[in-house]
């Protein structure tokens, strides 16, 4: 990569970089750090063995926050709204290199970034509702954002699979191509080419104009109290 510009990578590959809680932790403490960082314009997050990400890891025995005490299941369930939370607030601009599929919280986690780079063949999906759970992690407003309220319904509430040209249509990604890590390099030249100053100010600024109110806690509380839903539990686990 050029001066400028961190490649941070998702390392999970037995687990097609599914987001375990250890992981979700690392990449809310990475962003932390890389906030701090002023030699840096251009992050791109990307997944290994030719994968973004498979989302939320829910062969994990927490994932839900199961058979946890209330006070500490919140915390727990919160940790991919933290994430999130932490990539979308990097002063440096992101992009999302994603490879073959990006699957619920995976879909979260790019669109905290700024930018998204398909491969031609890939495809996003969250599968939430199909589990019983509302699409969370402040997802939903970026969605929103991004598509619109009619599309963001059919992707978060009908559970439809969208191809990369579709995303690319909707607005979900900024480019498809086959290579997505050259032309996410490419793009990251052309942002540390730029004044580096300048250019977060114009990202702070669109970005609070952006913010809405901020229901995302509200939305993990209500993910915890589907988990004491039995027909939500059954949902899982006939899935799992």
């Amino acid at each position: 990569a050029d001066v400028g510009t961190l490649i941070v990578r998702l390392e999970r590959p037995h687990k097609r970089n599914a987001l375990s809680s250890a992981l979700k932790r690392e990449l809310a403490h990475t962003a932390r750090v890389l906030a701090e960082r002023t030699d840096i314009s251009a992050i791109i997050l990307a997944g290994s063995g030719g994968i973004f990400c498979a989302g939320n890891d829910i062969s994990e025995p927490d994932s839900f926050a199961q058979d946890l005490p209330l006070a500490e299941a919140r915390r727990h369930i919160r940790l991919g709204l933290e994430m999130c939370r932490a990539w979308e607030a990097l002063p440096q601009l992101t992009i999302a290199a994603v490879d073959r599929f990006a699957i619920g919280g995976g879909i979260s986690l790019a669109l905290a970034c700024d930018f998204r780079v398909l491969q031609t063949s890939s495809w996003l999906h969250a599968p939430e509702v199909e589990l019983g759970i509302t699409y969370s992690w402040g997802t939903l407003p970026r969605l929103v954002r991004l598509v619109g309220p009619a599309r963001a319904k059919l992707i978060a509430g009908l559970c439809r699979r969208v191809d990369a040209l579709t995303a690319l249509e909707w607005g979900l990604c900024e480019e498809v191509v086959d290579d997505t890590m050259a032309a996410a390099l490419k793009m990251a030249a052309e942002i540390t080419s730029k004044p580096r100053v300048a250019q977060q100010m114009v990202k702070e600024s669109v970005n609070r104009l952006f913010d809405g109110p901020d229901t995302a806690a509200m939305e993990q509380d209500q993910v915890l109290l589907n988990m004491t839903n039995p027909d939500a539990r059954a949902r899982q686990s006939h899935v799992l």
